[in-house]
């Protein structure tokens, strides 16, 4: 990738500056997290609003699997937008993924353009074969929004691959008495087969080797479309290192796992991630996952249902805890609508497949 600063040509250059964002620079870190503020302000003000000391953090504590790589337009200092690109180096080292996002009193200038030659040539110099952007979608009665993103794709070659929906839920959206004859059913299904553990931070060293084990399950598991992307191997000190990230940026897990008692493994699990910042009232639902040899005992109902008790209890100032799922996932679909999730909007991630 570019240098911290340096400029990149491409071909939709005309007087804008394309320059690998340097995470030291306060002007340009600033500028970047406006655009991302006015975005959202323009775009989907109904959604949760970006959180500038997680912006921040993360540029300086960035994901252990992945490799960063944030390009930002700038004209005569001004950021104008920005391609936030990642890569991953264990795992489906033929893939990248890049949001481009252009600050709405700059588009239909080729910002954006600008944005994706810098993203895909830097992917291909990475020998990055697999390319996807995504953006936002009107679904069935969910709010309306713009399709700029999926025309601005589609006129670069991206075809969609997957499509998933953004729900919503209030911390209380069903009244104590609906939520506790769902618990019980759910307690009645699973049984006295397993045990049932939740904890809040840093997963218990206990326990690190089984989570990292259905961990790496996940894209195993979960729809992806036309994406093509192998399992992950999640091992305990990547573990570790994303507990780090986690506790260095003021996320909090809050988690809750079921263990298998004959066998001692964890075979489902659920989490929510929430922010140490009392003023911040969302929090979102993690992957949740049941083995498919454990499914059919209303796990993934109990194991929410528990976990949105332990972020009443503990995080008073969440209100409202986001999620999206595959629009092909009907288990979890089911599940979420049970507990009260509401449809906002979708998402797509469009894809590219370039020659090696």
């Amino acid at each position: 990738m570019p240098r911290p600063g340096a400029t990149v040509q491409t071909e939709h250059m005309s007087d804008i500056q394309i320059l690998a964002l340097d995470p030291a620079d306060g002007d340009l870190v600033s500028g970047a997290f406006e655009v991302l503020r006015a975005a959202h302000a323009a775009d989907a003000p109904e959604a949760p609003a970006p959180h500038e000391g997680k912006f921040r953090l993360g540029l300086i504590h960035p994901v252990p699997d992945e490799d960063q790589a944030i390009h930002l337009a700038v004209r005569d200092g001004a950021v104008l937008g920005l391609a936030d690109a990642g890569y991953p180096n264990r795992e489906n080292l033929h893939f990248g993924w890049a949001t481009i996002t252009v600050h709405p009193e700059h588009r239909r200038q080729g910002v954006g353009s600008a944005l994706l030659d810098a993203f895909i040539a830097d992917a291909k110099g990475r020998g990055r074969t697999t390319l996807t952007l995504d953006t936002r979608m009107t679904w069935e009665d969910g709010i309306e929004r713009s399709d700029a993103g999926r025309r601005f794709a589609e006129k670069h070659g991206f075809e969609s691959a997957l499509t998933w929906i953004n729900r919503r839920c209030a911390v209380d959206a069903l009244d104590a008495a609906a939520e506790q004859e769902l618990l019980e059913k759910s307690q009645a299904a699973a049984g006295d087969a397993y045990e049932i553990i939740s904890w809040i931070g840093r997963t218990p060293e206990h326990l690190v080797d089984t989570m990292a084990r259905i961990d790496s399950t996940i894209l195993a598991e979960v729809p992806l479309g036309d994406l093509e992307l192998e399992p992950e191997t999640i091992d305990a000190e990547l573990k570790h290192a994303k507990a780090d990230r986690n506790e260095a940026m003021g996320v909090i897990p809050i988690q809750t796992i079921a263990v298998d008692r004959a066998t001692g493994e964890a075979v489902a699990n659920t989490a929510v991630f929430a922010y140490d910042d009392p003023e911040y009232t969302d929090a979102f639902q993690g992957i949740t996952i049941v083995n498919p040899e454990h499914r059919g005992h209303r796990l993934g109902t109990l194991l929410k249902i528990l976990n949105l008790r332990l972020v009443r209890e503990n995080y008073p100032a969440v209100r409202t805890i986001w999620t999206d799922n595959a629009d092909v996932n009907a288990p979890m679909i089911g599940i979420n609508v049970i507990l009260g999730y509401e449809i906002l909007d979708a998402g797509a991630e469009f894809q590219r497949k370039f020659a090696a």
